[in-house]
C-alpha cells in the first residue's frame, strides 16, 4: 500500500542524538547507505566513530544526552537533515519529536503524539485495554497519587518510570510497608534517566516469560511482524541473554501474541521499528507489558534469524518510503542468540564495576558478531549504563547457537577490570537453560558454579612463566637482568601478601618450591600477548595476564585476579584498600566505587546501628546504599550530597559507642 500523500524527503546528514555501542550501529548503517554522520562528543567521552562531531557542553546527562534545546541546536548547527535518537535517554520523549518537527528535521522515530499514546507505559496500557487485550492490574501516576491508594494494591508489585525502559527505575515491592521509600527511590531515577517522574505500579506477575515482537510499520499503513524475542535471562529487570526466536512459543501462541501486537500498532498509526512486550505464565496466558516505540538493545538477534537491518528499515521509513517486506517475505532462518557484556560483579550482586580496561579482545568475525565502541584500553566511567558490548551468535539450531557462544565468550579478553563473561558462560552450561527451562525469575535462583580458589603454586607458576619468557620494560639494570637470576630466589608481593620462592631452572622444566619445601615442576609452556599455558605437575592451566600502566603484572583466570609486583618494585605507600578503616577510637567508611552521592540520609551526632543506610551512591545508572558498617555516632560527614567522589574515598568518620 502506498499513502501519496506521504512525502520522500531523503536524509543526507544525520545527527546520531546517542552514545556508546547504539551510535557505532546506527553510524555503520547511515555510512553503508551513503549518509554523513554526526557524533555528538562531550568532555568526559570527547571521541565520536561518527564522519563529523559536534559538542554538547556539559558534564551532566541533563546538560547533554537528555537536552532537547541542546540537541536540536546541534543538529541545525551541523545542517542535519535527521536526528536518530538511539535507545534510552530521550529516544521515546516526545519533546525531542516535537521539537525536532518543528525545526524541520526528520525525528528517526514515531511522532510526537504516538510516543503519548504508546511509548508511554499508562497510555500504551490504556490503549492495549480498550482492544481487548490482556493487561495486569496496576496504577499510574505521581508518588502521592499512587501511595494514597496503596490498599488497592495487589502485592508483590513492579514500580516503573511511565517514559522509561531498559530496567531503570524498576524496583520490586513486596509490601506497604516498603512502598513508599521505593516510590521515591524510583522517582529519583525517573527523572534523572528520563526527565519525567510519572510511575507505574503495576501487579508483579511471578516466574513469567518475557516475551516481545519486533514490528516494523511505515508511514503508508504497512506493518509487519519480525517474529519474537525470549529475553527472560535477566537480572535487576534487565536483559542479559536474548534469543530468538524462543524455544517456549508454539504457532498458537505466536499467532495470538503477533496479531496483538500488530493491532495496538495499527490503532494508532505507528511507524518505525518497535516493540512490543509481553510476559507469558507457563500455561501461555499471556499479558501486554509496553511497547518500545524505539530500536531494542537485542535487536541483533531479530537481524541475524531474518536478515534484515532494522536501523535501515527505520531510516527508509523516516525519509517516507513504503516498506518492501511483507509479512510473507519474513522467514525464521536458525537461531540467534545475544549476550550482554557488562562491567559489574556478579559476586556482588551485581554492583557496577568501573575502572580501566587494560588489555582488549573480541571474538573473530566469523564465530560471532559483536556490537561494542571499544577495541582497545578503555576507562569505563560511573557515569553510564555499564554495558561494554554484546556478542551475538547465529546458527541453524538454538543447541548450536549457544556452542558457537561459549566458544566466542571464551574467546573474548577483557583484562584489567570486573565483568560477567565467565556468569554468562556458566548459564549457558546449566541445563535448564539448555533444555529452556527459563523464566525472569532464573538469575534468583541460578547459583553459578563456584570453582575451587585457584592455588597460590599455580598463581607463582604463572608469574615465573611470565618472568622468564617476557622481558618486561625496564628502567634500570637491575630490573632488566633480575636480581632473581643470580639469586635463584624471588620475593614478591602478590594481592598485598608476600611470597618467598626458590627456584631452579632446567633445560624443559622449571622447578620452585614455596614455604614447606614441596617442588613443583612447570613445563609445556606457551606464551602469547595475553595469554600464558603451561602445565603444572602435569596438570594443565591458564591465564590471563597484562602489565599495568604501574608496571605491575595482572593476571586473571575466571573472576580470580592478582596483582604482582617484584619484591624491589614495592612502592613505599601500600596500604591496604578497604571499604571500611577501624581504629581504637572509631571507623570511617570509603566509597566502594567511584560516583556521585545523591542523598545523604544522616547528620553528624547521629546514633546509628550496623547496617543503616548512611547515604547513596549512584553509578552507572544504579543506586548503591552505603551502610554503616557498626554500631555508633556520626562523627563527621567529609562530603556533601552532589559530589563525584573517588574509589576509596572516606566519607564519614564513625565513633565508637563508649560502654
Amino acid at each position: 500500500m502506498i499513502d501519496n500523500s506521504v512525502k520522500y524527503r531523503p536524509i543526507n546528514r544525520l545527527l546520531v542524538a546517542n552514545r556508546g555501542e547504539i551510535a557505532v550501529r546506527i553510524i555503520r548503517t547511515a555510512r553503508e547507505m551513503g549518509i554523513t554522520t554526526i557524533g555528538i562528543v562531550t568532555h568526559s567521552e570527547p571521541y565520536t566513530t561518527a564522519d563529523e562531531e559536534i559538542l554538547l557542553d556539559g558534564d551532566t546527562l541533563a546538560e547533554t544526552y537528555l537536552n532537547v534545546e541542546g540537541i536540536i541546536k546541534a543538529a541545525l548547527t551541523k545542517k542535519a537533515d535527521a536526528i536518530h535518537p538511539g535507545y534510552g535517554f530521550l529516544s521515546e520523549n516526545p519533546l525531542l519529536a516535537e521539537a525536532s518537527q518543528q525545526a524541520g528535521l526528520i525525528f528517526v522515530g514515531p511522532t510526537a503524539d504516538v510516543i503519548r499514546k504508546i511509548g508511554d507505559k499508562t497510555n500504551a496500557r490504556l490503549l492495549a485495554q480498550s482492544l481487548e487485550i490482556p493487561v495486569t492490574k496496576g496504577l499510574f501516576g505521581t508518588v502521592e497519587e499512587i501511595y494514597s491508594k496503596k490498599q488497592t494494591l495487589p502485592y508483590p508489585l513492579l514500580i516503573k518510570a511511565a517514559a522509561g525502559g531498559g530496567g531503570k527505575a524498576m524496583l520490586m515491592v513486596s509490601s506497604s510497608d516498603e512502598l513508599h521509600s521505593k516510590l521515591k527511590q524510583a522517582e529519583r531515577e525517573a527523572e534523572r534517566y528520563f526527565g519525567d517522574k510519572t510511575l507505574l505500579v503495576e501487579q508483579y506477575i511471578q516466574q513469567p516469560r518475557h516475551i516481545e515482537v519486533q514490528i516494523l510499520a511505515d508511514q503508508h499503513g504497512n506493518c509487519i511482524h519480525l517474529y519474537e524475542r525470549e529475553c527472560s535471562i535477566q537480572r535487576r529487570f534487565q536483559k542479559i541473554i536474548e534469543e530468538s526466536p524462543s524455544s517456549f512459543v508454539s504457532e498458537d501462541l505466536r499467532e495470538k501474541l503477533t496479531t496483538d501486537a500488530l493491532k495496538l500498532c495499527k490503532s494508532i498509526g505507528y511507524h518505525n521499528a518497535g516493540t512490543v512486550e509481553f510476559l507469558v505464565d507457563e500455561n501461555s496466558n499471556y499479558y501486554f507489558l509496553e511497547v518500545n516505540a524505539r530500536l531494542q538493545v537485542e535487536h541483533p538477534v531479530t537481524e541475524m534469524v531474518t536478515s534484515i537491518d532494522l536501523v535501515k528499515q527505520q531510516l527508509l521509513i523516516a525519509m517516507g518510503l513504503p516498506l518492501k517486506l511483507s509479512q510473507k517475505d519474513i522467514i525464521i532462518d536458525g537461531h540467534a542468540l545475544e549476550c550482554r557484556i557488562y562491567a559489574e560483579d556478579p559476586q556482588n550482586n551485581f554492583q557496577p564495576a568501573p575502572g580501566i580496561i587494560l588489555s582488549v579482545q573480541w571474538p573473530k568475525e566469523n564465530l560471532a558478531r559483536t556490537d561494542t565502541w571499544f577495541h582497545d584500553t578503555v576507562d569505563i566511567r560511573p557515569d553510564f549504563d555499564p554495558m561494554l558490548a554484546k556478542i551475538i551468535t547465529h546458527a541453524p539450531t538454538r543447541s548450536y547457537a549457544i556452542e558457537k557462544m561459549k566458544i566466542a565468550l571464551q574467546s573474548t579478553l577483557l583484562i584489567g577490570n570486573i565483568n560477567n563473561i565467565a556468569y554468562l558462560k556458566s548459564i549457558l552450561d546449566d541445563n535448564d537453560f539448555k533444555t529452556g527451562k527459563i523464566n525472569t525469575a532464573f538469575c534468583e535462583t541460578f547459583k553459578a558454579p563456584i570453582s575451587n580458589p585457584t592455588a597460590i603454586e599455580s598463581v607463582v607458576a604463572a608469574i615465573l612463566v611470565w618472568q622468564f619468557q617476557t622481558k618486561p620494560h625496564a628502567t634500570n639494570v637491575w630490573e632488566e637482568v633480575g636480581f632473581f637470576r643470580f639469586s635463584k630466589q624471588a620475593k614478591y608481593w602478590i594481592n598485598g601478601k608476600s611470597i618467598d620462592v626458590k627456584y631452579q631452572k632446567e633445560e624443559e622444566f622449571l622447578n620452585f618450591s614455596l614455604k614447606d619445601e614441596t617442588f613443583f615442576t612447570i613445563s609445556s609452556v606457551v606464551i602469547n600477548e595475553n595469554k600464558i599455558e603451561f602445565s603444572l605437575n602435569n596438570k594443565k592451566n591458564q591465564f590471563n595476564w597484562v602489565v599495568t600502566p604501574n608496571n605491575e603484572l595482572l593476571l586473571e583466570r575466571d573472576m580470580e585476579s592478582w596483582t604482582v609486583i617484584p619484591h624491589h618494585q614495592l612502592p613505599k605507600d601500600n596500604a591496604n584498600k578497604t571499604l571500611y578503616i577501624s581504629n581504637n577510637n572509631g571507623a570511617g567508611v570509603k566509597a566502594p566505587i567511584p560516583g556521585k552521592i545523591i542523598e545523604i540520609t544522616i547528620q553528624e551526632g547521629d546514633l546509628k546501628k550496623a547496617g543503616d543506610t548512611l547515604m547513596v551512591l549512584e553509578a552507572m545508572k544504579m543506586e548503591n546504599s552505603i551502610q554503616m558498617p557498626q554500631d555508633g555516632i556520626v562523627k563527621k560527614i567529609l562530603i556533601k550530597q552532589g559530589n563525584q567522589v573517588k574509589a576509596n574515598e572516606l566519607l564519614v568518620e564513625i565513633e565508637n559507642i563508649k560502654k
